[in-house]
């Protein structure tokens, strides 16, 4: 199948950036202990390789289709019944590290999905990135049960003023 020649640079700006986590992922796994956190570290490397497989079949001139986003079993998985604790900085710098990469992979992802020309192309970044979303909000978990992730709250006022000044849209 041929592609449009943006669908084909952002797939090639995607296997570069996914070379280069690839690798460190690989490194990080080294340093991590924590049983839950290695799953979810394993888990981006699974749906790092599934992305991979699936963008070089979406490239190869010779093929007329390519597969599905395969489902990565780690993001299936409820965590609430998990030690999420550790004791390790080091591990909990490593999972706000990994939030943070896997959201700007979504991000990048919906983002280029925008801009492709080709239906199909454009879905499978679609699901690419719902499951990097996935990814994150068990990252986030983690990181709430360790107590390295916080959530400030607005107040009721605050609110309200935001809610009356938009209170004329209600009845446009």
């Amino acid at each position: 199948m041929l592609l449009p020649a943006t669908d084909l640079g952002l797939i090639n700006s995607h296997l570069s950036s996914h070379d280069g986590l690839i690798k460190k992922v690989e490194k990080q796994l080294e340093q991590v202990e924590h049983p839950v956190l290695t799953e979810l570290l394993k888990g981006k490397l699974e749906l790092l390789h599934n992305h991979v497989k699936v963008m070089m079949e979406i490239i190869d001139p010779n093929k007329t289709d390519y597969t599905e986003v395969p489902p990565v079993k780690v993001l299936n998985e409820s965590l609430k019944e998990k030690d999420l604790k550790t004791k390790s900085d080091l591990e909990i710098h490593l999972a706000l590290e990994v939030k943070t990469s896997t959201q700007s992979m979504s991000i990048d992802n919906f983002f280029s999905a925008l801009k492709m020309k080709t239906p199909k192309v454009k879905q499978t970044h679609i699901e690419m990135a719902l499951q990097q979303v996935k990814l994150t909000n068990s990252l986030i978990e983690f990181l709430k049960e360790n107590k390295a992730e916080v959530m400030p709250f607005s107040s009721q006022e605050e609110q309200q003023k935001v809610l009356d000044h938009f209170a004329h849209m209600r009845n446009e």
